[in-house]
């Protein structure tokens, strides 16, 4: 199921098993790598393959479509015969759009890390334009923002091979990036992801770095593991411009964060999955050993990082109650994965009760094999875990895709409903909930 699909389809009044609540209107989006066209293998790397986005619209108690667009660079409209997509470029890159998909200030945005702008998708998935948003964009920008709850706007780190500094950006909720705060970063390191609390921008500096000898081979991701490279994670006032940096003893790479948020005594606490490595002898993907979730503790007055193993079943894809992004939370959300010790393909969905030290699996069965989870809740002011989990499940026996709607609250149970997709959606990389109150039709 990593395979891409070369049909774009619309399917309307899909099929449901159970009754989808009637509280949902809106649209479960996701997004990753799927090849137009035949790729070299030796050439190719799954994280820079050309998008396409899936989305499947939920109103009223009905999955009114399905719909999958390719997400149009210029490899893309190449392949189609079509015109390129307007908008602005930055530097060489071809426009892919490839690992988020999120709404924000009307708009529906595909997104990616070290290179190209911003996609702005339709509310039907079609690719509009790129966009540096106004100009406020001074280039890369970033796959994962985090949403303040309280202001509305999003928060991210940016970094591109040949900057020698990563940038920290706020985007308001006009969609334009209205606060930029440049920190030195040598040796170009590979930063996915960041974390925000309320008073801090957690930053990144992993041993994953820019190498040039890859690059200069044509090597589609030009970034390797680098043991000389120190592992190091920084605190940056979210409204300041000095970074008190806290070193890790043993390095590793993160490429999610679950959440953070401050300590009483000036520390932060931030959980986080870790890979033991990335990019050191398999070049196609993280593969380098078990990613287990963590707690870290960043001791600003030490310099230190405190690492505290949370959960040793391999796992990915961390999610929560995003109404609490930067705030203590005691549940989190995760897709089981395959261990190094399991023959398991592909797994179910973890709930973690961080207060108890618990874990719950929600096992889809041997023919599913479940993606991100993304929760929702059932209302503004509903407790944390009072929703649900909403993720797409690729179905082995039917080569086709269900998305499967669980109660928080009974995570082990029987789903709520499942929606019958006639089309197969392919392992990707991340997605969103977004509800019509967020982006214009």
């Amino acid at each position: 199921n990593f395979a891409p699909v070369s049909e774009e389809r619309t399917d309307l009044d899909l099929p449901i098993t159970g009754t989808l609540p009637p509280e949902l209107g809106g649209r479960l989006l996701r997004i990753g790598p799927n090849p137009v066209a035949a790729e070299d293998p030796d050439a190719y790397h799954w994280f820079t393959g050309t998008g396409m986005v899936h989305g499947v619209r939920i109103t009223d108690g009905r999955a009114d479509w399905y719909r999958n667009r390719f997400v149009r660079s210029n490899r893309v409209t190449d392949a189609l015969g079509e015109s390129p997509l307007p908008g602005p470029s930055h530097g060489p890159s071809d426009g892919t759009a490839n690992t988020h998909v999120i709404g924000h200030a009307g708009t529906t945005l595909a997104l990616v890390e070290a290179g190209a702008f911003p996609v702005e998708l339709s509310y039907e998935l079609d690719s509009v334009c790129r966009t540096n948003l106004a100009g406020s964009l001074p280039g890369s920008f970033s796959a994962h923002t985090k949403r303040d709850p309280e202001t509305g706007e999003l928060h991210l780190v940016s970094y591109y091979w040949e900057w020698d500094h990563i940038k920290y950006m706020v985007v308001g909720t006009d969609g334009l990036v209205r606060r930029i705060v440049e920190v030195e970063m040598p040796g170009s390191p590979m930063v996915h992801d960041c974390a925000i609390t309320a008073s801090q921008v957690i930053l990144f500096d992993l041993p994953c770095t820019f190498n040039l000898d890859a690059a200069m081979a044509g090597e589609p991701l030009p970034y390797r593991w680098n043991p000389d490279h120190a592992a190091r994670v920084g605190l940056l006032g979210r409204e300041g411009t000095d970074v008190q940096w806290c070193e890790l003893d043993d390095p590793c790479y993160v490429y999610h964060s679950l959440n953070a948020h401050d300590e009483t005594d000036g520390c932060v606490t931030i959980d986080v999955v870790r890979h033991p490595k990335t990019f050191a002898t398999d070049l196609r993907g993280p593969n380098e050993g078990d990613s287990k979730l963590e707690r870290w503790t960043l001791d600003p007055s030490a310099g230190k990082v405190r690492t505290e193993l949370l959960s040793d079943i391999a796992q990915e894809f961390p999610r929560h109650d995003e109404r609490l992004i930067g705030q203590p939370i005691r549940y989190g959300y995760a897709t089981e994965l395959p261990s190094t010790e399991s023959d398991l393909e592909m797994g179910g969905l973890l709930k973690h009760d961080l207060a108890k030290r618990t874990t719950e699996r929600w096992d889809p069965g041997p023919r599913y094999a479940a993606m991100e989870p993304v929760f929702v809740p059932r209302s503004n002011d509903a407790a944390e875990d009072d929703g649900w989990v909403m993720v797409y499940v690729h179905d082995k026996e039917r080569n086709a895709c269900d998305v499967v709607i669980i109660d928080a609250q009974d995570f082990t149970g029987e789903p709520v409903a499942t929606i019958h997709l006639p089309a197969r959606v392919p392992f990707g990389f991340h997605g969103n909930w977004v509800p019509d109150a967020v982006t214009s039709r």
